[in-house]
């Protein structure tokens, strides 16, 4: 009898869960998720909110296939854990993260209208220069009290190649705040 995992016949292997058989009987690798989509972001912000109890963040990245929260400890204003979000149903504890720096007025994921982030990045994509990016990703900025009038909390939209990065700022509405295209 072949070596295999435990309760596995010779020759036979069980799909992992997740996976999809193939057309030619094949095991295919799990789908990854788009969190870069309204319903992708809606989706992470769920799992964290569950892992961490609250909707409060001091900080939120979001890439096409994972997200970062820097969510707040219940019961302080300042004080942070790590998630991760991976997709499927569960954000990830990653240790403490530490506290917010001063000023930090700490964001509350459902103030955002995620149904927005289509146009963000279709309008990074047309306007910042960046005509073949590596990476594109979502920057959630929490208000600040130093900031003055900029104290609310908003959201980037980032494009990166081998060159650089370029990006676009919105507020929680997803109305485009300020554009800073590559230079060339």
């Amino acid at each position: 009898m072949a070596a295999g995992r435990p309760g596995e016949r010779a020759g036979h292997r069980s799909s992992r869960a997740g996976s999809a058989k193939t057309p030619s009987g094949g095991t295919a690798a799990p789908e990854k998720p788009n969190l870069l989509t309204a319903d992708g972001v809606r989706t992470a912000v769920a799992a964290v909110k569950a892992a961490s109890g609250g909707a409060k963040v001091t900080g939120f990245v979001v890439y096409a296939d994972y997200a970062v929260a820097e969510a707040l400890v219940k019961g302080s204003t300042k004080r942070y854990d790590r998630y991760v979000y991976r997709g499927g149903d569960v954000a990830v504890r990653e240790g403490p993260g530490g506290t917010a720096f001063p000023g930090t007025v700490p964001a509350d994921l459902d103030a955002f209208a995620w149904d927005a982030l289509p146009a963000l990045l279709k309008r990074a994509d047309k306007e910042l220069g960046v005509d073949a990016p590596t990476s594109r990703y979502l920057v959630l900025t929490p208000g600040s009290t130093f900031l003055g009038s900029r104290a609310q909390a908003g959201l980037s939209v980032y494009l990166s190649d081998t060159y650089g990065v370029a990006y676009l700022t919105a507020d929680a509405k997803g109305r485009v705040t300020a554009a800073y295209p590559r230079k060339d």
